[in-house]
């Protein structure tokens, strides 16, 4: 008994102890049941990709013992197909040098955060991870347990904040204006390029700098007033004011200054937009220049000239002193640019205005008003002498001839002086007069100096109401056409007819040409007059023919203006199928000096002319000293030697000889000739002998109205069945 005790008891420990054992083995296991249960949970459910890999002998020999279903998810392989691969064998680095320092560093460190790798899915799309692992050991073995984080959007987001960096530098550095910022110490710490080309420094020396380095000292303390407004108040501040470039020169800027703030909205700093108005400030004083001075001589402009006479006028009064105005016009400048071109009329203008300006002194203004219009005003020791003076220095030096691109110009001046306070009490009055006195000189024949006088007031007042009422004539049908009979010396024959246009105005009476066609030409309506001369000598040519009025020819003259009409021809033709006139019944009259100063373009018009069958004749010959090679390319049929040479026959042998040479001019060209103001019996008598048959003037007919000399000739048979014109 005493041995079965010890034994039951020993058997009873021995049950309890293997009770125990199973206890705690069945308790170990279901603990273990937990554990997995928690595992699975936190590790195949863990929304974040995860892996575990059990290390080899290299990184070769690496195994994926598992990995949860964000893996799976992430990269399209199952579980079950990774656990108990080689890392390698699927081929899921994408770079292959990222795997060699994953695994370099992670087995170096024990473990590794953040490490950026490229990582291809099933598919083989590419993913941007974060791989973060940790090292332990199970059974003995290192593992790693490795997370996957995919930041494959935040690549895409830095990429596209880089690629906006980029746009926003070079945005930055295309600027025109410079940018800068400005730290709360008062440092630059960011500027653009067009700020440092500015300025002549690099970025790197700006770094170091503050504004002050770059303002000059006296605008040191404005400067710090606008940044305390800035940063107090919190608005933008624009204002201009002065830089100091590297090499010490300044320049003018706009800056628009305002406060900079933190992603906290703490103030921070300030930044700017720095406009460079260095080239505004320059064309601003062109603008200025140019709005008080002629863009052509640089000489003071009408309004410069008319406020320094304003001042001029103050001062005289005052001091009772006297100043005076010389208006000054060139000569038949106009020939200049039509001959020469523009380009030496410029020229020209600029060589007067230096050669003028020499000899003037400090105190008069020499201006130009446009044109060949110029104004001197003379302020000090003004007198009749000293006036005289300067207008008789100024016509001798223009007299001389001027040196042009290797060419000679000579150019002359009429000049027309105006005195305070004896021509007039203000500015306007005196610019007036002084013009009236100028326009004086030219009508004396150029050349010359007039001071004004109160007799010029009345007659120009008598051109201005001359103008007025002819720019009216032709609508108020105020122009009326006279013809003068031209006859065969030998027949006594009508053998045409000169239409002379006549302005009839109730105010003025009937007047002549040599009254307004002047004027007309200088107010541009000369080429209307023409137009309607022609119309109007086309149509009554017409009316007469119906009316049984046998006119051979009627002659028209043609005015400058309307000879440089490139649609002159057009015109001509046009009145020749309204009227049902013939060409040769219209003979077209320029003035031989008219026929000298045309231009290439004017040639061809007579020559399409002649071609229409027009005929074509010289006025005024003998008058302009044409050469006979220049007379043979004219597609001329006439001659009408002037009444000046006729005028004289039988008192001077001059113009006798002149006359002869131009019949025989005429012969040798198989020209007409016909001879213009004719009034004796010797004048006919002499032009008979030379051979000039052709005549017109009072000692056969004046200029009569069309209606008187449709009633005084008429036409009539001759025996042998023709026609012949009688009075």
């Amino acid at each position: 008994m005493r041995i079965i005790a010890p034994l039951i008891g020993f058997c009873l420990i021995l049950l309890y102890l293997v009770y125990r054992l199973r206890s705690q083995i069945r308790m170990q296991q279901e603990s273990g049941q937990r554990v997995r249960h928690y595992f699975d949970a936190a590790f195949y459910k863990f929304p974040i990709a995860a892996c575990i890999i059990k290390l080899g002998n290299t990184p070769e020999e690496n195994v994926v013992v598992d990995s949860n279903d964000a893996l799976a998810k992430l990269l399209g392989w199952p579980r079950d197909e990774l656990a108990g691969q080689l890392v390698d064998e699927r081929q899921v680095w994408n770079n292959p040098e990222q795997r060699r320092n994953f695994f370099a560093q992670m087995q170096e460190k024990g473990g590794i955060t953040d490490f950026p790798a490229e990582i291809l899915e099933r598919n083989q799309k590419v993913h941007f991870l974060s791989l973060s692992a940790e090292r332990f050991v199970f059974d003995g073995s290192p593992h790693f347990i490795v997370y996957l984080i995919d930041i494959s959007r935040r690549k895409h987001l830095e990429k596209r904040i880089l690629a906006e960096n980029i746009r926003y530098k070079r945005l930055y550095d295309s600027m025109i204006d410079g940018y800068v910022r400005i730290d709360m110490e008062g440092h630059f710490i960011e500027t653009n390029r067009a700020f440092q080309e500015s300025l002549g420094y690099t970025g790197e020396e700006l770094w170091r700098m503050t504004p002050r380095d770059i303002t000059p000292a006296y605008l040191h303390e404005s400067d710090l007033r606008n940044e305390q407004e800035v940063r107090e108040r919190g608005v933008c501040k624009l204002y201009e004011k002065e830089q100091i470039r590297k090499d010490g020169s300044t320049f003018p800027i706009e800056l628009q200054l305002y406060a900079s703030y933190d992603e906290n909205d703490e103030y921070d700093g300030w930044w700017g937009i720095v406009r460079d108005l260095s080239k505004s400030k320059r064309d601003q004083a062109h603008l200025d220049f140019l709005t008080y001075h002629d863009a052509l001589t640089g000489l003071p402009n009408r309004n410069l000239v008319r406020d320094r006479l304003e001042h001029a006028l103050e001062r005289a009064r005052r001091d009772r002193q006297q100043l005076a105005l010389l208006s000054i016009d060139l000569d038949r400048f106009k020939n200049v640019n039509d001959t020469l071109g523009h380009h030496m009329g410029d020229a020209l203008l600029r060589v007067v205005a230096r050669s003028v300006e020499t000899l003037l002194r400090g105190s008069d203004t020499l201006s130009r008003l446009g044109g060949d219009e110029f104004l001197i005003l003379l302020e000090e020791n003004v007198s009749i002498d000293s006036v005289t003076v300067v207008a008789e220095k100024i016509l001798a030096l223009l007299t001389k001839p001027l040196i042009l691109q290797d060419q000679e110009i000579y150019i002359t001046a009429s000049v027309g002086i105006a005195i305070f306070p004896q021509n007039g009490d203000d500015a306007e009055t005196l610019l007036k007069h002084a013009d009236l006195a100028m326009f004086k000189a030219k009508e004396l024949g150029r050349n010359t100096y007039q001071f004004f006088e109160n007799s010029l007031s009345v007659d120009a007042f008598e051109r201005l109401a001359l103008e007025n009422a002819l720019r009216n004539a032709i609508n108020h049908k105020e122009l009326v056409l006279h013809y003068q009979p031209q006859f065969n010396l030998l027949t006594g024959h009508l053998i045409g007819v000169e239409a002379l246009v006549r302005w009839q105005n109730p105010g003025f009476g009937l007047m002549l040409p040599d009254r307004f066609i002047h004027i007309a030409e200088e107010i541009g309506i000369i080429s209307d007059i023409g137009a309607w001369v022609l119309q109007e000598a086309c149509r009554q040519m017409s009316f007469w023919q119906k009316k049984g009025l046998h006119v051979p020819r009627i002659a028209v003259n043609l005015s400058v203006q309307q000879l440089e009409r490139v649609d002159l021809v057009t015109q001509v033709r046009q009145q020749l199928e309204i009227s049902g006139l013939q060409p040769h019944q219209l003979e077209l009259e320029v003035t031989e000096s008219m026929l000298m100063s045309q231009t290439g373009q004017a040639l061809n018009i007579m020559h399409e002319l002649e071609k229409m069958g027009i005929y074509l004749a010289v006025d005024d010959f003998g008058t302009g000293y044409s050469s006979l090679g220049y007379l043979k390319r004219l597609p001329v049929h006439r001659l009408k030697i002037d009444y000046s040479f006729v005028r004289d026959i039988g008192q001077n042998i001059n113009n006798e000889a002149i006359i002869r040479a131009i019949i025989a001019l005429s012969a040798s060209l198989g020209l007409e000739v016909v001879a213009e103001g004719v009034e004796r019996e010797e004048q006919e008598d002499f032009l008979r002998r030379e051979g000039c048959h052709h005549v017109q003037g009072f000692r056969y007919d004046k200029a009569l109205p069309a209606s008187e000399l449709l009633g005084k000739y008429r036409v009539q048979k001759t025996e042998d069945g023709g026609l012949r014109t009688v009075q």
